[in-house]
């Protein structure tokens, strides 16, 4: 794993014996912290990170220093949180003083100085803005508007499955990505493709530097000059300027549309006639979220209430953004393993196989609404049973102490990076039985184990305010693509192959190393299997 690269060791050992010096010279409290793995002067638990998967080994760490232990990350002291009891404390019991973000580098130069949902410090602004998009972004009002996209979009790579023909492998890990991609990129800007290689190569490279783990995050008094020697200010002001280009294209051309469309109308009404078209392209017409922020911001900026939000034009960019992340590899890296894992067990794969086919029996295609309508109690287990051995984001993104605290009668200094390990609560054998076996039927007749957070032990998407706010968007997403995978087609392993390589790769996200490679053959005929529009 590339958490902690050799050469940036290094360069953080240049600047060891001022750091070791200021050490010493701080006097020892009585403060009881809780336990953690030995530490080296300067780098401190830095080299227990070092070509590892960091769930994986933080979760080892936890088994020999308890579910809150502290671990010290150069400057940065980490707090792990790996149980169910311990995640409480984190993400209920001292909600409010875990509630801000550590300002990460990225965050500063890709993200307008932290202007987005995800990485925004606590406090007004970032209340404001989650309402914002709680009541108007990620509403299920504003979700059920682009069930169209996601329908389209579906049907569109369920036809090209079936034209890859069933001898011919089909690579399940690049379509789930491909198929986010599209979804999201038309539900933000529309169906125009603007840049989209460039964007997607910075947003990916923007992310990896989102850590929390880069050498100038950890060392925060030696930040402008580690960021210097490492190189990464200049890549990510890179990133920065690819990112911001290409959103600001979106938003002058969705603006001038939205000109357009108005003065056509207004044209219109004077003359007596009716709507007429306007110079925005007839399939690009549909409101994104684009124009639904660019909208919000001219009724803010008209409204004369001193208690309005106003959003700038970095907000918004910001909050596309992060659409873009959260919406994207999230998504796919889901989609990936619940099929992986349904490959891997056939009695899961045939039980939920028979349950799709007999609710749609007979239907020439499978829309969003008769799934939501239909009764599909064991799709509802396997998704859940698939985000508890695979959370989409299996150490949750880091917080940050506001004030010392006290856990368990240890101390949490202020200011301390606080993780919660999802991956390793959903794994825990202490609250399921087999616990690393997929057995959705677990969850038959448990109703409090939601996504909403409440129960600790099953945190796919986290709890408290800092929740993930798009699981809305997600979900829908989640249960179209396997009903349509698994209502058209049978599918079976290369030939040659014996089973489902699950090795994960390195890195703090959990995706698959290899590709997840499947033969697929049709079993409802490309003619009566069209979307009706």
């Amino acid at each position: 794993m590339e958490v902690f690269q050799p050469l940036l060791v290094v360069s953080a050992i240049a600047v060891a014996l001022v750091h070791l010096l200021r050490h010493l010279m701080v006097r020892p409290t009585s403060s009881r912290h809780p336990p953690g793995p030995w530490k080296l002067p300067v780098i401190g638990s830095m080299h227990h990170l070092v070509n590892v998967l960091p769930h994986r080994a933080l979760r080892d760490l936890a088994g020999v220093h308890g579910p809150l232990m502290m671990l010290q990350l150069g400057e940065t002291p980490l707090v792990v949180a790996s149980s169910r009891e311990m995640a409480r404390q984190v993400l209920k019991t001292h909600d409010a003083n875990f509630a801000t973000r550590p300002k990460l580098l990225s965050g500063e130069i890709v993200l307008y100085r932290w202007a987005d949902i995800l990485f925004s410090p606590s406090g007004e602004y970032w209340r404001k803005l989650r309402q914002l998009c709680a009541a108007e972004v990620l509403s299920p009002k504003r979700v059920l508007t682009f069930r169209h996209i996601r329908e389209q979009e579906m049907a569109s790579h369920v036809e090209r499955i079936r034209a890859a023909g069933p001898s011919t492998a089909v690579d399940l890990s690049e379509t789930f990505y491909n198929l986010a991609i599209s979804i999201v990129s038309r539900a933000s800007f529309g169906n125009k493709q603007r840049n989209a290689g460039g964007f997607l190569t910075a947003m990916k490279a923007g992310v990896a530097l989102s850590s929390g783990f880069k050498l100038p995050d950890l060392f925060p008094t030696w930040r402008p000059v580690l960021a210097a020697v490492t190189g990464m200010r200049r890549t990510l002001e890179d990133i920065h300027r690819t990112v911001d280009s290409t959103l600001e294209e979106v938003i002058e051309e969705r603006t001038r549309a939205r000109d357009e469309k108005l003065q056509a109308t207004i044209r219109s009404s004077l003359s007596g006639r009716g709507p007429t078209d306007t110079a925005a392209d007839d399939d690009d017409d549909d409101e994104n979220l684009v124009d639904l922020l660019i909208g919000l911001q001219e009724r803010a900026s008209s409204s004369s209430g001193s208690s309005s939000f106003h959003l700038n034009r970095n907000s918004i960019k910001a909050i596309i953004f992060d659409m873009f992340t959260a919406g994207t590899g999230t998504l796919a890296s889901s989609l990936d393993w619940g099929m992986s894992e349904l490959m891997r067990n056939q009695r899961v794969m045939g039980k939920l196989q028979r349950e799709v086919r007999e609710a749609f029996r007979g239907q020439a295609a499978v829309s969003e609404a008769d799934i939501q309508a239909a009764d599909l109690p064991y799709l509802k287990l396997v998704i859940k049973e698939t985000l508890r051995l695979h959370p989409p984001v299996p150490l949750l993104v880091p917080r940050e102490s506001i004030d010392e605290c006290e856990i368990e009668g240890y101390t949490i200094p202020a200011r301390s990076r606080v993780i919660v390990n999802a991956w390793a609560v959903g794994r825990d054998p202490k609250y399921w039985e087999d616990a690393d076996e997929f057995k959705p039927e677990r969850f038959d007749g448990d109703v409090a184990a939601d996504f909403m957070g409440g129960s600790y032990e099953y945190i796919p998407f986290g709890a408290g305010r800092r929740m993930c706010p798009g699981i809305s968007y997600g979900l829908p997403v989640l249960e179209m693509a396997i009903v349509q995978l698994l209502y058209h087609f049978d599918w079976s392993l290369q030939e040659g192959v014996d089973e489902v390589d699950m090795t994960e790769a390195p890195g703090l996200g959990v995706r698959r190393k290899s590709p997840l490679l499947l033969c697929a053959t049709p079993v409802v005929s490309r003619e009566t299997s069209r979307v009706q529009s």
